[in-house]
């Protein structure tokens, strides 16, 4: 469903392991694996994610915009708002430029966005 925008966003960032869309429910709707991760489990990080995602829905002053980075060992998970219902998941490399990855998913935001309407 994303692919074509992921592959997008992971031409620019190289660093980007894996990238996918999941919904607040905790239940992904799509990723791409750029690289094989052997010790992190991204659908059960993805369903804790969305835990918190509607946690901070249910606040009345809800942003409605933000990111989350976590550290992992060698890798940054970011987070990223798309809609109240669904956000985006990258997994990168430290070595990554926040800024530029910042920029394409912005870029593409209401590209993935449009799939949802």
């Amino acid at each position: 469903m994303f692919e074509e925008i992921f592959k997008k966003i992971q031409n620019k960032n190289r660093e980007i392991k894996v990238i996918g869309v999941w919904g607040k429910d905790g239940l992904e709707l799509d990723k791409m694996e750029f690289f094989i991760l052997q010790n992190i489990n991204l659908e059960l990080v993805g369903a804790e994610i969305a835990d918190i995602i509607s946690r901070l829905n249910k606040i009345k002053t809800s942003p409605e915009s933000y990111y989350m980075k976590l550290n992992f060992d060698e890798y940054l998970l970011f987070v990223f708002k798309l809609t109240k219902d669904f956000f985006l998941i990258t997994l990168t490399g430290k070595e990554i430029i926040k800024g530029k990855l910042f920029f394409y998913v912005d870029l593409y935001k209401n590209k993935l966005i449009s799939f949802f309407s």
